[in-house]
Parts: structure tokens; sequence; C-alpha cells
């Protein structure tokens, strides 16, 4: 029993030699590092390690490289692409181009008669970016570096992702942009981006237990958005009779196509936006003026202010003029003298704080009549005061009175202010609609007549009664017989007759004038004129 027990032992012993010496025909295959990406030309560069030594596997005489490449019928596959020697352990793919394309790697030892298994694949950060030109940002995505070895690039073998950012491609340009996004973070947005620029990334991650450091793609975006324009103005406001003519302009070069004219009735933001108006939409930045004849009759009466808005796709404003304002001029006669008060131009510093050193000027201009004129034409255009920075003057017109011809009573006025830059350079002008005002005209009655009398004096005739007025204007002059009866209603001068067209008997006849206007009141003056007949 004891000889059979120690057969046994010898027999299993000799089984376990034979079994540890057994000798394979290929080699084990590679630790496949890292690849990381050349970011200037793109070129992907592999790194591994020599298999650990084994007696009974071969050494490699040297290392496949394989890579991922889609077949005609668009399935994946890894296929061989070149081949290193034994002592040589990295490998630079300068065919492939890493920033155009995620790239996928294995590699397996070379033996004598046959290769090795093949390692996991790696494949690099491949990072992408999409620009949100309405919030203004870029929002970057992407895929984790790509390893199944948990040996390997596990998730708790990483560091930090850092991410590196330039307007250039320039590498020496580049500037850490956030030193520490976590290993489960595939996404980070970078806001108040500007416009039209050109932003180029990428991101780099390490190990922590070995000193092994690997670069993404080299991404870039531009900021692709319509040009915006330079400049934008309004520059001048006319007021017409049936509305209002806004003229701008708007730099020609910007590729904006969409701009709003805008009315409010206060310069307060807060206030305007309940009666904000869009008065056009237009598209073309080479256009320059547009007519408001939206509420003609309030715009008599109320300030209207202007202003461009610029558009961008997202239909954000991203650029406005100044807000210009329209003027209304107020008219108020005192005898022979007319006071004027008008609204003051706004200078717009908040929109364009350029303009804080500006000020503004106004110039009154005043249209007379004569007896002759038709008040609806042009008349007699003067300037009444100029380049005065107050907005209300007052007018006197005491050298119009007893001019030949008479001047009506009718005046017109309208104001023009221009704002001026500190060198005196006008930027904005803006015309007010003219205000219509009648004064009071002077009157003047003689005391007698002499119905058959044929003598003048200073070119009045003795024989009519009427009144002497310093300006031209309508009146109505009854004359009263001493019981109070009429003896003669009209608007023109009494010959002494009563309405049988008989003179009337010498005596003292009462009158009654009333000089009209239509918005400033009439004259009324009550008296007594004496009828003579001198022999």
């Amino acid at each position: 029993m004891k000889t059979r027990t120690i057969i046994v032992l010898i027999i299993c012993y000799i089984i376990s030699i034979a079994g540890y010496s057994q000798t394979y025909n290929k080699p084990n295959e590679p630790t496949f590092d890292y690849l990381t990406i050349d970011l200037a030309t793109g070129n992907p560069t592999l790194y591994w390690t020599a298999p650990a030594y084994y007696p009974q596997y071969p050494n490699p005489i040297g290392y496949i490289i394989y890579k991922k490449i889609p077949d005609a019928l668009g399935n994946d596959a890894y296929y061989q692409i070149a081949t290193v020697d034994q002592n040589t352990f990295e490998y630079t793919d300068i065919s492939s181009d890493g920033n155009q394309s995620r790239l996928f790697y294995k590699l397996a030892s070379l033996g004598s008669t046959e290769p090795s298994r093949m390692t996991p694949h790696h494949a690099q950060i491949w990072l992408t970016s999409a620009y949100d030109s309405c919030n203004a940002k870029i929002d970057l995505l992407w895929e984790h570096y790509y390893n199944f070895d948990v040996n390997g690039w596990a998730n708790s073998n990483r560091k930090k992702y850092q991410l590196y950012w330039s307007n250039t491609p320039n590498l020496s340009s580049f500037q850490l942009l956030v030193d520490s996004i976590g290993i489960f973070t595939n996404k980070f947005s970078i806001t108040n981006v500007q416009e039209n620029q050109n932003y180029y990334f990428y991101l780099t991650l390490e190990r922590n237990d070995k000193p092994f450091k690997t670069y993404s793609n080299l991404n870039s975006i531009n900021t692709k958005m319509a040009v915006r324009p330079d400049f934008m103005i309004i520059d001048s406001i006319i007021s017409l009779n049936q509305g209002c003519k806004i003229y701008y302009n708007i730099d020609a070069v910007t590729e904006i196509k969409n701009f709003k004219l805008v009315r409010w009735e206060q310069a307060d933001t807060n206030q305007s936006i309940f009666s904000a108006k869009i008065i056009e939409e237009f598209s073309d930045p080479n256009k320059t003026s547009s007519i408001d004849t939206n509420d003609v009759w309030a715009s008599r009466t109320r300030k209207f202010y202007y202003k461009v808005d610029a558009y961008n796709g997202c239909n954000n404003v991203i650029k406005t003029t100044n807000l210009c304002n329209t003027i209304i001029p107020k008219a108020r006669p005192n005898g022979t003298t007319v006071n004027l008060k008008w609204d003051a131009l706004n200078i717009d510093t908040l929109r364009q704080d350029n303009r804080n050193n500006n000020r503004v000027e106004y110039t009154v201009y005043r249209r007379a009549y004569t007896q002759n004129d038709d008040v609806t034409g042009a008349g007699e255009l003067t300037i009444a005061a100029s380049a005065i920075s107050d907005t209300l003057f007052s007018d006197d017109l005491s050298s119009f009175k007893a001019q030949d011809p008479l001047y009506k009573i009718i005046f017109k006025y309208y104001i023009e202010a221009i704002e001026r830059e500190p060198d005196n350079t006008g930027i904005t002008f803006v015309r007010s609609r003219e205000v219509i005002t009648e004064i009071l005209p002077g009157l003047t009655m003689p005391t007698a007549i002499a119905p058959n009398s044929t003598i003048s004096n200073n070119g009045h005739s003795r024989n009519l009664f009427e009144p002497i007025i310093s300006f031209d204007a309508t009146y109505q002059l009854t004359i009263y017989d001493r019981w109070g009866g009429i003896i003669y209603y009209g608007n023109q001068g009494w010959d002494g007759k009563d309405s049988n067209s008989k003179y009337v008997k010498e005596g003292t006849y009462a009158y009654r004038i009333v000089v009209h206007t239509d918005s400033s009141g009439d004259v009324v003056q009550n008296g007594s004129v004496s009828v003579v007949y001198p022999k």
C-alpha cells in the first residue's frame, strides 16, 4: 500500500513538471499605455510597454499597430497599418489626422510564427463645439478617453480634465481656461463670447498612477454672425403737416438685414414700453428715411421719440441709434408780443455716451404776411432769433405796426434745433411744425366825420368813419342813434348815411366796433362820434 502511494505521488510530480515547462508559440501582448494627439499636425502617437517576461512565452520580435478602418460596407474593423522592432515602444501615425476625426487603435506583439492577441483598443479624447449665437456662448462636448482596461485609463486612475483656449492656432498663445473639470463631466460652456471670432480649444488628461498625459484633438469654431453696423444714428426729424419724416444713417457694410423704426412717447425706457409703436420694418441698411403718418393729430401736441433698432437672427437688439424727439412749439400772444415756448431736443447720452459734452442751439423762424399775401403761402420768412440755448423766446412785433401795406395779424413760427459737438459740428437736426398765432391789433377811432367833406387828413378821408388799425384785420362796426336804434352795421367804414342811404343829422352818435381774431380774442371798443356838415 505504501509503495502504491509513492508511485502515485511520483506520477503527479512528473505531470506537474511537464505542465510547468510547457511552452507557447506566440508571445504575450504588450501593455498599451496611451495615445495622444499632436495638436499641430493632428498625428496620433501610441505608447506601450513590452509584456512581462514569462519563460514559457517567447519574447516579441516586434510589435504590430492596428487601426480601426471602416470597410467598403461601412463596417468597422481593425487593420494592420505598421510593424516596428522589439526595441521600439512608440509609434506616430503620420497618415492620420486626429484633429479631423476620432481615431481607434490596438496593438499586438509580433512573434516568430504568429502574433499575440490584440490589446484592448484605445481612442483619443474627442472634443466638439457648438456656437449658441442667441446666448453668446460656445458649448463644448467631448467623448472621454476610451479604454476598457480596468488597470489602464479607468475612472479611478484619471486626474481632472484641463481645458485650454486661444483665438489663434498658435500653440504658444493658448491659455489655461479651466484647471479642474471632473472626470465624469463631458461638457462645458463658455459665455460672453465675441461675434465673428475664431476660438480654439483642447483638453488634456493625466493618469494618477503614472506619468502619462494625453491630448485631445484641437477643436476650432468661428462665432459667425452677421457683421454688426459700426454706427447707426438718427440725424434729423422734419415735422410735416401730415406726419413726421425721420432721416437716419446706418453703416452700409453691415450684414444685418432686420431693422425697426420705433416710436416712443417718453424718453424713459420703463415708461416707453407701454407706448412703443413699430412705425416701419425694413431690411436694407442703405435706406435713409421713413415717414410716420400715425396719430397725425396727436403728433401736433405730443412729443414723439424715435430710434432705429438693428436685430440679429435671434431677434435680439444688437445696435440702436440715438433717441431723437420732435419739438412742439407753443405761441401765446400778449399785445404785439408773441411768447414762444418749445420742447427741448434730447441729447441721448444713455445710448451714445460720446455725446456727453454736446450742446443744442435753437433758431426761431417767423413768417409774416401783408394784406396782399395769401396766408397759406410762404409769406416773408425771417429769423426771429438764432443760436439760443433756451427753449423760450419773446418776439416783439411792434416794428410791423402801421406799415404800408399793412401786415396781417397772423404770424407763423417754427423752431429748428441742432445738436452740436464741442468742435461745433452739427450731428442732429430737428425742425418743428409751424404754429400759427394772431396778435391783437392796435385800434384808433376818429372823433368826428364830415359826410360832405372832400378833405383827407394823413390819408384818412374826413367823410368816412373807419378805424385806424395797426395791422390788417377784419372788424364789425355798429352805429346807433340817440334812442339805441341801429343806423349802420357792416365790416367797412360808415359814410354818415342811415339805412335808407340818407345823410343823418348833425349830432353825436354811439358806436361799437369789434376787431376779430381767431385765437387771440377780439378787440372791442365803444364810443361816440360827432357828425358835422361844414359850410
